[in-house]
């Protein structure tokens, strides 16, 4: 008898296990699954959006900083050119953050994951695209999307854990 429960409870903690390692891929698959049917509700519950905005205004921020960083000493206007583009990043960061466009870049669609006021969608079919995933650590699990024929960088979107078994978008990784 004691056999039968000792691996009864070896059983138990593999399927836990491989529960454990399995549950980002699962939101992940949730998330395409959302954006297949265009159901933003959906795909909302997967998203740290407070999180995201913050990661890319830090990210908008640091890249910025570092462009006008160079002209400051050169150009009289850099510093009036910094304070204007910082006025812009947050709402650029609202337009660029919501269920829709997490859609979008899910797909891989660069061109049509721009702010509202860019349109330039192409009529053109996209080319294929390639996903990979991988943990980044124990509490951390990268989805990247690339383009099969474009040698630019990829889209990475970072999820951190939410307990012990749920996952958040948490940050973006954009080509910029």
């Amino acid at each position: 008898m004691n056999k039968k429960i000792t691996n009864a409870i070896a059983a138990l903690l593999v399927v836990l296990v491989v529960w454990f390692y399995c549950t980002p891929y699962l939101t992940v698959n949730g998330m395409r699954s959302a954006a297949e049917e265009k159901n933003a509700a959906k795909l909302s519950g997967y998203v740290d959006f407070p999180a995201v905005k913050e990661d890319l205004r830090t990210t908008f921020n640091a890249k910025l900083s570092a462009q006008l960083g160079k002209e400051k000493g050169e150009n009289p206007f850099a510093a009036m050119g910094e304070a204007m583009a910082a006025a812009l990043i947050n709402p650029i960061v609202e337009a660029l953050v919501t269920p829709e466009s997490l859609a979008i870049m899910m797909e891989g669609d660069k061109e049509q994951a721009q702010p509202a006021g860019n349109e330039s969608k192409s009529s053109e079919s996209k080319p294929g695209t390639e996903t990979s995933m991988a943990y980044e650590g124990l509490n951390r699990f990268v989805f990247t999307v690339t383009q099969k024929n474009e040698t630019g960088e990829a889209i990475g979107l970072v999820f951190h854990r939410e307990g012990l078994f749920s996952w958040k978008l948490a940050a973006l990784r954009l080509p910029i």
